[in-house]
């Protein structure tokens, strides 16, 4: 069950686009759904008509004119959230200084901690969310935009995505220390709604990721799995799209990048063949890096 229904709306249109680059052109919906995907943005329902209740039939009503047309009043929306229409600037431009890659990165997380923009994005006692792991990790994986329990938490893959790629991991007989897990941004996007999500811009995405880079860089992994189509278009472009690219290997500068499905989708499409799909990736990363496949390995969530 969804109980955030914000995060409904992003698993609906990402299996829309799935959909979409799949060859379906035209999806039936009913009018209940519709009434649920109404209610899910925060339309409110339209409220029933009153009817007046008759009058006694011994009273007769009196006749009065009619009131004067009122002037039209336009009450002001009440936006939940606060979200700062200031236009992004360009992606900060910076280099880190040759040593040891702690000091490379203590470097880089005071380079964010004093940046203008990134403080506008965050509310206390929150920090800028940079990556967490080995810093000689093998592969580094890249999740989506932080989410309010992600920043409240202040690790990337907080929650259930973050139990079930550990699930993938141990299955994968991947060793978490060989492991380092960040998000595409460093702060969360301010959402829209109450209900607290949104994918970021793609000038969000622009500004974030020459920190996001600099991570990769500093870690220097011998492969790169993005997490969903938010890390895979931040890496590599918006095309092809996630759906297209998965289980191809692409070039990121010199290292092995794998884009794959986050660990959402499956939470949201807990099927066989959709866990069959993730992990075929998960095998290929396997692969690369070296790692013995046993039969059964080989074999998991395969139709029968």
């Amino acid at each position: 069950m969804i109980d955030d229904p914000a995060e409904a709306l992003d698993i609906l249109l990402e299996e829309l686009k799935r959909q979409k680059a799949a060859g379906v052109r035209r999806v039936s919906i009913t009018a209940d759904s519709l009434t649920a995907l109404k209610a899910l943005a925060g339309t409110p329902a339209a409220p029933a008509p009153v009817k007046p209740a008759p009058a006694p039939a011994s009273i007769r009503p009196a006749v009065t004119p009619p009131p004067a047309p009122a002037r039209p009043v336009t009450a002001a929306p009440k936006p939940a959230v606060a979200v700062s229409a200031a236009p992004i600037p360009d992606a900060p431009i910076f280099t880190l200084a040759a040593g040891p890659k702690a000091e490379r990165m203590q470097a880089l997380r005071q380079l964010i901690d004093a940046c203008g923009e990134t403080k506008k994005h965050l509310v206390a006692p929150q920090r800028p969310l940079l990556g967490h792991g080995s810093l000689d990790a093998k592969v580094v994986f890249v999740g989506e935009a932080p989410t309010i329990v992600e920043m409240e938490a202040g690790q990337a893959f907080a929650g259930e995505s973050g139990e079930l790629l550990q699930k993938i991991l141990a299955a994968a007989a991947i060793n978490p220390a060989d492991c380092y897990f960040v998000p595409v941004m460093v702060w969360r996007p301010e959402p829209p709604t109450q209900y607290g999500k949104r994918p970021p811009t793609a000038r969000e995405i622009a500004f974030n990721l020459p920190y996001l880079r600099a991570q990769i860089d500093v870690v220097a992994p011998r492969a790169v799995v993005a997490l969903g189509a938010q890390a895979f278009e931040a890496l590599h472009g918006r095309t092809p799209t996630i759906t297209q690219a998965r289980g191809q290997w692409f070039d990121l500068g010199g290292v092995p990048l794998l884009p794959t499905f986050h660990p959402n989708y499956l939470l949201h499409t807990p099927s066989a063949s959709a866990k069959r799909t993730v992990w075929e990736d998960f095998l290929l990363l396997m692969e690369k890096l070296g790692l013995p496949i046993s039969e059964k390995q080989r074999g998991f969530f395969a139709a029968k």
